[in-house]
């Protein structure tokens, strides 16, 4: 009896409880939410304006919307491409830039669309208008004369090995300034007016020497990298062969081993056989560069350089190391051994 009683005593306390709890939770007032503010789903777009792709650092590139992996690639294919970019063609290559996000800042890029490539026959119009050319005597100009007037310093030497040597150490007429190989024809026509030979010096080299106009040239004291059409056929090569080789010399920059001039194409293997055993081979002045500093034109028109100039390329910007790019290259061991010639 007394144990009912008090189980029904603990079951109203019980109720009494949850009673008094509800009211409590019910009777709170309602919080104010209507301060709180949802952010949109909406990602704001990026405001771009007008701008030089040259004068941007890293947290301006990555305020374009490029990652810090990308910020990085991109300022590393400029150390590449020589420090600058020249033109919405060149920076579009940069394979961090996807077409779509190319296409979105185009318009607002402050670059010409492309730049017109400069060769060696074509110099520069800006170049052009800094030269101040003057009345010259051609066989009484230095190296740094040369240079002045607008040619490189291998060219330079170049001409004066050609007047020197080949010329016997001057230029009897006009036309032998022509014929020198380094010497364009723009070249030739803007130095024209001014090209004045003197005549005592050529009247008394005459008298002197006049059966110097007769002689042959020297077989043992030629340098192959500086022969001329003339005496290719002089030593009695054929007009095929003798263009086969110089066109294959310009192509490559110049021989580096005489053997390359045995491998060219569409020669008399025997003549020329016996004419490098004759002749010197000079390749001191060729110009070689690295696989991370090669320009892109050079590679891509090398014959020994063309085949895997997109790979060089493409390797050097995120591994500017040319001993890792030989291994990621895997080429020939023969193949590497013809690159390695041109390279520092």
């Amino acid at each position: 009896m007394k144990k009912s009683y008090y189980q029904k005593i603990a079951g109203l306390g019980i109720l009494l409880i949850i009673i008094f709890a509800f009211q409590k939770y019910s009777g709170r007032e309602k919080e104010d939410f209507s301060n709180i503010k949802f952010i949109s789903k909406d990602i704001p777009s990026i405001h771009v304006s007008e701008f030089n792709p040259n004068d941007l650092n890293d947290e301006q590139w990555q305020q374009l919307g490029f990652s810090e992996k990308q910020t990085i690639t991109i300022l590393n294919y400029k150390k590449i491409v020589g420090g600058k970019f020249v033109s919405k063609e060149q920076l579009k290559k940069c394979f961090a830039i996807s077409h779509e996000k190319f296409l979105e800042l185009e318009s607002y890029i402050l670059l010409p669309d492309t730049h017109k490539k400069i060769t060696s026959e074509n110099p520069p119009a800006q170049t052009k208008q800094h030269i101040q050319y003057h009345i010259f005597d051609p066989n009484t100009l230095d190296t740094n004369d040369w240079e002045n007037l607008g040619f490189t310093q291998n060219q330079a030497k170049v001409i004066i090995n050609y007047r020197d040597k080949n010329l016997h150490g001057s230029f009897k007429n006009i036309e032998d300034i022509q014929k020198c190989f380094v010497i364009s024809q723009e070249k030739f026509n803007e130095l024209r007016p001014y090209i004045k030979l003197s005549p005592l010096k050529i009247n008394s080299y005459e008298i002197q020497k006049p059966e110097l106009k007769q002689e042959k040239t020297d077989f043992s004291k030629l340098d192959l990298n500086i022969a001329t059409f003339k005496q290719l056929l002089e030593f009695g090569l054929d007009e095929k062969s003798a263009g086969s080789i110089i066109g294959f010399r310009k192509k490559l920059g110049g021989f580096i081993t005489k053997q390359q001039i045995l491998d060219t194409y569409n020669i008399d293997k025997e003549l020329v056989q016996k004419l490098i055993t004759i002749a010197q081979l000079n390749s001191s002045n060729i110009t070689k560069y690295t696989l991370v500093d090669a320009p892109e034109e050079w590679l891509k028109n090398h014959p020994y350089f063309k085949y895997s100039a997109d790979k060089i390329i493409f390797y050097r910007i995120s591994t500017p190391d040319d001993e890792k790019i030989w291994k990621l290259l895997k080429t020939k061991p023969e193949y590497e051994t013809r690159m390695r010639l041109y390279l520092k």
